[in-house]
């Protein structure tokens, strides 16, 4: 119990530190029930710590959503209303009945909302005369949504208070419930009440619940819901479910938070009954720190769904998308935490991705279905017709697997397409070979639409994707060293140094910046994160202290600001034809600041990289990792611009890539980075940490394993 109370305190500190972010009312919560008591013992928050914080309307753009391992819903901006559509929300669609809710006559929207694991709340305090609270949330694994509202009377004299729920639909013959069949084709959406309205009314097509009090100063009335939707043919067993959930609606209410407490728990509990592996404990003094890595892991939980056919865990790339879609680049974010926590599921998935065609231009070029077990594009393509990243990062996903697993046997696995693992990443690795070619030989790796989508100048010959060419086949060369194919590992070490100076060639000195080659024989420079990141993460050790020096300044003077980072700079030729929230000047792809921290760190700015990480805690407030986040108001281009999770041009709520604020915890903060196949990789260090903590319960090679940081680098022991 102290421990959780410590968090909530020390999270206050962040918060606090802006005051905007102030959070007077974020008081601790003293609990006793089981689940957090599993919380207290593992040493790790609980939900209630880990939750956002009350924000105002006017600075969210991109509402709380609610997850119950099987579908997702978003709040609206009133104090009742929300969107679910069960198979994808986006583009927005609310799949129940619209329900709106009345004081005294009048209609009030929210105007403060907050974010937890389990649930969403808004609230509007002035609602003449009446407080307004209400608390969303779902049953686990369900097509439900269950509503909690609170009207308190914060007057000096009694007063007579009618509040009243609208619900589009037609009344039921017990004269309570509501049936809908006009929200979705085909499918029938039920609405009860847990307690019996004063009265009843219909208007036109929508049935109007009322309650009736009499409420003392301070005293509060309390109205529920549910709701529940199935097809059709369905609708009497649906009017079952719900007419049960509303006559124990404190039950179903109370679980909906149990459920993703033993879910949290099982996370970090070594041999727990739900997934195949489980995450480090991360202890320190440190709250920022600690804050980003939980709410990472926060957001893998968010995103863990349990009815796709490839993997009852499986991990989805955001809630709003069509069921079962999970990009590869995205998921390659979070390949540390994913192979700690699921590694069979993680295994079971890779059987899926490795068979699928790097260039297909058809969706899965972009993404995997999770409810595909089996099929593949087998068409050849000669350029890319997906997502140019699609080679590195799927050969990225599953050498972080090898590795952190120590699978070794699983190389020799025969896959759908008759190709054995190690057959496949080698594929991945010279996948570009058979490319279209442009300048020097490099590959073209196609045109906006195959890249960042939103930056007209990064397309052809970039240097990221070309310089993860030579990772790649380094990595492989080291793989068939262990696999004891000696031969195709000097052809692949061959073909890494050929290829290595021209990637060089692209490098701009005195900017820390690269250049691509447009296939009209142009040379153009590219001031953005991505080359940053990935020229970065394959060649640092080939970059000179100068060239690293210089990339170290350039994100540092033109990218990073106070609580966040812009994607492309200001600076960039085409920032003003970019404007983006994932990929432009004003704002960044969430995934981003965690690749972009473990680079600076590689390149030799560890204490940079981790006051930089540490600062983007702030951003929290708003509950869990998204698609990005950006910079908003009349001081956008200033270096202390605020900051909001995004929801224009199609950026979602929650997203698998934030997972790697845990990821770069793990891996560079602490080092654990197993080598390739070797069996090894926790050792100790004697870099200095620019932090004090230890990683608990990191399973590696059959054991647990503890990792101290501190002034005098890492020390590993066995638990």
């Amino acid at each position: 119990m102290k421990t959780s109370i410590a968090f909530v305190i020390l999270t206050a500190a962040i918060f606090n530190t802006r005051s905007v972010f102030a959070t007077a009312d974020r008081l601790p919560v003293i609990t006793t029930d089981s689940s957090s008591k599993r919380a207290a013992a593992l040493g790790i928050p609980t939900l209630d710590d880990i939750a956002g914080d009350w924000i105002p309307m006017d600075q969210v753009d991109n509402m709380p959503a609610v997850h119950n391992f099987h579908h997702m819903l978003v709040v609206n901006r009133d104090l009742t209303s929300y969107y679910y559509y069960p198979g994808g929300i986006y583009p927005w669609r609310k799949g129940h009945p619209v329900t709106t809710l009345t004081i005294d006559g009048q209609e009030y929207p929210a105007t403060e909302t907050r974010c937890f694991p389990y649930k969403a709340l808004r609230r509007n305090p002035y609602c003449n005369g009446i407080s307004v609270e209400t608390d969303t949330r779902m049953i686990n694994e369900s097509r439900n949504v269950m509503c909690r509202i609170i009207a308190t009377n914060t007057t000096i004299v009694p007063r007579r208070t009618t509040l009243t729920l609208r619900v589009p639909g037609k009344l039921l013959a017990d004269g309570i419930g509501v049936s809908n069949s006009t929200q979705r084709k085909g499918v029938t959406s039920i609405l009860r009440p847990s307690r019996k309205p004063d009265q009843v009314s219909t208007e036109k097509d929508t049935v109007i619940w009322h309650w009736i009090m009499e409420l003392p100063k301070g005293g509060s009335m309390r109205v529920e819901f549910a709701a529940g939707d199935e097809a059709s043919s369905q609708t009497a067993q649906t009017d079952a479910l719900v007419t049960k959930w509303a006559a124990s609606f404190n039950t179903y209410f109370d679980d909906c938070k149990k459920v993703w407490e033993n879910r949290w728990a099982d996370a970090f509990t070594p041999g727990n009954t739900h997934f195949s592996g489980h995450l480090p404990v991360l202890k320190s003094s440190d709250v920022a720190l600690l804050r980003n890595y939980y709410v990472g892991a926060w957001t893998m939980l968010a995103l863990e769904r349990t009815q796709f056919p490839v993997h009852p865990r499986s991990f989805i790339t955001s809630g709003e998308r069509e069921d079962g879609t999970q990009y590869y680049w995205d998921a390659s974010m979070q390949a540390t935490a994913w192979a700690l926590l699921e590694p069979a599921g993680m295994k079971a998935t890779l059987r899926r991705w490795l068979v699928q065609n790097p260039r297909s231009g058809k969706a899965s070029g972009y993404a995997l279905d999770l409810r595909d077990t089996t099929g593949f594009d087998t068409i050849h393509y000669d350029n890319i017709g997906g997502y140019a990243f699609n080679a590195c990062t799927i050969f990225k996903t599953i050498d972080e697997y090898l590795r952190v697993t120590n699978d070794r046997h699983f190389l020799d696995e025969k896959l759908e397409n008759g190709r054995t693992i190690m057959e496949t990443m080698d594929s991945l690795a010279t996948n570009w070979e058979s490319l279209p070619k442009g300048h020097d030989g490099l590959a073209n790796y196609g045109e906006n639409n195959n890249l960042l989508e939103c930056a007209p100048a990064y397309i052809h010959c970039v240097p990221s994707c070309n310089a993860q060419n030579i990772w790649m086949m380094r990595e492989t060369a080291k793989w068939y060293i262990l696999h004891g194919n000696t031969v195709r590992a000097n052809e692949l070490q061959k073909k890494a140094t050929t290829l290595l100076p021209v990637v060089l060639s692209l490098y701009k000195p005195g900017d820390g910046v690269w250049n691509a080659w447009h296939l009209n024989g142009k040379r153009v420079e590219l001031r953005h994160c991505v080359d940053f990141i990935y020229t970065g993460n394959a060649l640092k050790r080939d970059l000179s202290p100068a060239q690293k020096s210089e990339m170290i300044s350039f994100v540092k003077n033109e990218l990073l600001t106070r609580d966040w980072m812009r994607a492309m700079s200001q600076k960039d030729a085409a920032a003003v034809n970019s404007d983006r929230p994932d990929h432009g000047p004003m704002g960044a792809y969430d995934g981003w600041i965690p690749l972009t921290v473990n680079i600076l760190w590689q390149l030799g700015d560890p204490v940079g990289a981790y006051a930089f990480y540490c600062r983007t805690a702030v951003v929290t407030r708003e509950g869990p990792f998204a698609q990005a986040r950006e910079f908003f108001g009349p001081n956008r281009t200033a270096y202390d611009a605020p900051v909001r999770i995004a929801m224009r041009q199609g950026c979602m709520k929650e997203c698998i890539s934030g997972v790697a604020f845990s990821d770069v915890v793990i891996t560079t903060f602490f080092g654990f980075s197993p080598e390739t196949g070797d069996g090894t990789g926790l050792q100790d260090s004697s870099t200095p940490r620019p932090f004090t903590g230890e990683l608990r319960n990191i399973h590696f090679a059959g054991k647990e394993w503890t990792i101290k940081a501190g002034a005098k680098g890492t020390l590993v022991k066995k638990d």
